[in-house]
């Protein structure tokens, strides 16, 4: 049974997407994706925007499937806007015999959608029905399946097997399974071979364009925001949505597009962008450019897809160049591509990461050096704009290039901020850079990967963006608060 956590990432889940605009992107992400992706979307699966995608493979399938009513389920599907633009190119199309049923788990966008569906006028063809996708199954009595649809969806499902073997079930021998979402790494991070990558794009730009309409303020570096970690579903298991897919179904049809665009195109810093600029679209051009290039040799893997999937055997699938769905793999395990720098299995299983935890008497105390309150039965305070923290290097962990360092960790927030942010440093490296929310998951985790040093420590600063004391909310406590820690794993 589902405990704690998971009704807490519902109730997240429903209040991230209550807002009415769910779908917005800022007008660089609409100049990328029409100037780069419309083309290759034309080219591999015959069509031109994501409603077409839908309703051509739809009425396609239903052709093909004989004379009966299209059945056709739409999992997750929001507030419906795009199964009524859907619904409205079938009836244009010529295909009036179907059923598009809308399973949604957030009885607020089931709502809207409704409203939505009186207007369009829409009803005798579409219905909303209430459903978690991790616990949901097929009707088997309500008959076959022409289609399922998953526009955006499964890297918010955390019972990806459950669903694609109901999935499998409801398409039978003759439906075919329909998605377009999100194929990165988990929390919509970026792997290290595309971080690198980004981190030195993103040094190239001027501070307008560093702007972060997440926290609203200008970063200094790059920030690699683990979704996560906010609560809800979003990205949970982005990474293993391909996998899973290439093991269960069979592949019509295939686009993998996205990566480095991605940062730069997105809500976040996208916004900075402005497609009317031509040293803007310059640079995305560029970002482009390079993405594909490394695509295409396999350096870099695509964070999104289209897919058009089966459960039987056809002709060879259709992709675009050398990007299959089995070329676009990428093993979580292999954090470094150059392969002789991976750690040994024998290694591995003997290797043990080191966690020091900051409680009242706990050993890890002994790790902070300045900035530091006193211990707490929880944790410890750090107290100004910046304080240092001695980590030891595990023996075994010299082997490797590459060492995590995982932070569990809070904020002091007063009522006047919504946010703060931190910055982590050895010596003149900035290594991560992380900011709270006042509606984000306290506390959390984060992480952070350094390059391994030949020496026993390392010394690893925190900085301070904003200073903040309980004070200002009328508290007896004067000090300057900033993180506070309560637990760090090294290894």
């Amino acid at each position: 049974m589902p405990g704690a956590d998971y009704a807490a990432r519902v109730a997240d889940q429903i209040a991230q997407y209550s807002e009415a605009k769910i779908h917005d992107l800022p007008p660089i992400y609409h100049y990328w994706s029409n100037a780069y992706v419309r083309p290759k979307l034309k080219a591999v699966l015959g069509v031109d925007s994501v409603p077409g995608f839908y309703a051509e493979h739809i009425r396609e399938r239903a052709v093909r499937t004989g004379p009966r009513v299209a059945r056709v389920l739409s999992i997750g599907a929001g507030d419906a806007e795009l199964e009524v633009q859907i619904a409205q190119q079938l009836l244009a199309g010529g295909l009036s015999a179907f059923r598009l049923e809308c399973l949604e788990l957030s009885p607020i966008l089931i709502e809207r959608a409704n409203g939505r569906l009186r207007e369009a006028g829409l009803a005798a063809h579409v219905a909303m029905v209430q459903a978690d996708l991790n616990s949901w199954s097929p009707d088997p009595s309500s008959g076959p399946v022409t289609a399922v649809l998953a526009n955006h969806i499964l890297h918010h499902v955390v019972e990806l097997e459950a669903l694609f073997a109901n999935v499998a079930r409801a398409i039978g021998g003759t439906g075919v399974f329909l998605t377009t979402d999100m194929i990165g790494r988990n929390g919509h991070l970026h792997w290290p071979e595309a971080l690198t990558l980004v981190n030195a794009l993103f040094e190239t730009l001027p501070a307008a364009q560093r702007y972060n309409h997440r926290s609203l303020l200008t970063d200094n570096a790059y920030i690699d925001w683990d979704c996560c970690a906010e609560g809800g579903f979003e990205g949970i298991r982005a990474q293993d949505i391909l996998p899973l897919l290439v093991e269960r179904f069979r592949f019509e049809k295939f686009l993998g597009f996205g990566g480095l665009p991605d940062t730069f195109c997105d809500r976040v810093y996208g916004p900075n962008f402005d497609p009317e600029i031509p040293a803007h679209t310059r640079f995305i051009d560029s970002v482009e450019q390079l993405n594909s290039v490394l695509m295409e040799l396999g350096v870099l893997k695509p964070t999104m897809m289209y897919a058009v999937m089966s459960n039987h055997d056809g002709p060879v699938t259709k992709v675009w160049k050398t990007l299959t769905p089995q070329f676009c793999l990428r093993n979580p395990g292999h954090l470094d591509l150059s392969g002789h720098r991976q750690k040994s299995p024998a290694l591995t299983a003997a290797f043990q990461p080191t966690t020091l935890r900051f409680s009242q008497g706990a050993s890890g105390c002994r790790a902070l050096r300045d900035g530091w309150s006193h211990a707490e039965e929880w944790g410890t305070w750090m107290v100004g704009k910046e304080a240092v923290v001695e980590l030891p290097v595990p023996a075994a962990a010299r082997t490797f290039p590459a060492l995590t360092v995982t932070f569990h960790a809070t904020a002091f927030l007063p009522r006047r901020l919504h946010s703060r942010s931190f910055t982590f440093q050895v010596g003149d490296e900035v290594v991560g850079e992380f900011t709270f929310l006042r509606s984000g998951e306290m506390p959390r985790r984060l992480t952070v990967e350094l390059e391994t040093p030949a020496s026993a420590t390392i010394l690893l600063r925190i900085v301070a963006h904003e200073e903040a004391s309980p004070d200002e909310d009328g508290s007896p406590d004067h000090r300057k608060l900033g993180l506070a820690l309560l637990d760090i794993t090294v290894g």
